[in-house]
């Protein structure tokens, strides 16, 4: 009865418990560090006005709103992010950001687009 108890309760648990230990990457995670700071950035930032269209904003992830702009060099969308462009006031509206802050955000806006 003992092993019965063994064989059939406790290691099916162990199991269970022991699998929750393998290191395995959380897909929703991105892989690149430089990737995760610039969504940090773009959600405190951006996220208003390019997650709606605000003012003619291309969308996160369109490919259509974006597709002439990704064949941009980066140094020419960070400097408009940077300098203001259109109806979008330079740095976003946040003198703070950095352009270290901006080229990480476009960065994350154009990683976006490759994705979907």
């Amino acid at each position: 009865m003992r092993t019965f108890f063994i064989s059939a309760f406790l290691l099916p648990l162990v199991a269970t418990l022991l699998s929750g230990c393998s290191k395995q990457p959380d897909q929703s995670e991105p892989a690149d560090p430089a990737i995760a700071a610039g969504e940090t950035i773009v959600k405190a930032n951006c996220k208003v006005c390019h997650a709606q269209g605000i003012n003619g904003a291309p969308v996160l992830g369109n490919k259509k709103m974006w597709q002439e702009r990704a064949q941009q060099p980066l140094e020419l969308l960070v400097q408009h992010a940077s300098e203001g462009y259109g109806l979008m006031p330079a740095k976003g509206g946040n003198e703070e950001l950095t352009q270290e802050d901006i080229t990480l955000a476009v960065k994350y806006m154009l990683a976006q687009v490759n994705e979907s």
